[in-house]
């Protein structure tokens, strides 16, 4: 029961979300961009796999698979260019990119409905 509630707290709150999306939305894009970046190589993730790489960011584990580890990797370099946004801000980008990614699918293997989503705003 402690994880789940330590994971939830991590995990963050749609007010969160709020905030970001009024004064960060380019925080926002980047970390986007980074993900459809990536898809755009590979074809094989899903919004499963983008969940799974932005709640091991969150969470600080370790990734379950090189699809993960891949999307993690770009998230690392965008992280590198963004060295202006302190760690606590950048966390909740990634928090209100997942919240993004939970509200647009259903997780489901192979399942591409938040990518769908995203994909015509990222050039």
């Amino acid at each position: 029961m402690e994880e789940k509630k330590r994971r939830r707290q991590a995990l963050g709150s749609s007010s969160t979300g709020d905030y970001m999306m009024e004064h960060h939305t380019d925080l926002l894009q980047n970390i986007e961009f980074a993900i459809i970046d990536i898809y755009r190589d590979n074809k094989d993730i899903d919004d499963r796999i983008i969940a799974k790489a932005l709640q091991s960011v969150v969470l600080d584990e370790q990734p379950q698979n090189d699809l993960v580890a891949s999307l993690l990797e770009a998230l690392a370099q965008i992280r590198e260019v963004r060295e202006d946004v302190c760690d606590d801000l950048w966390r909740d980008g990634l928090r209100t990119v997942l919240q993004s990614v939970e509200r647009h699918s259903n997780l489901k293997p192979g399942k591409r409905y938040y990518i769908e989503f995203v994909l015509p705003y990222i050039y």
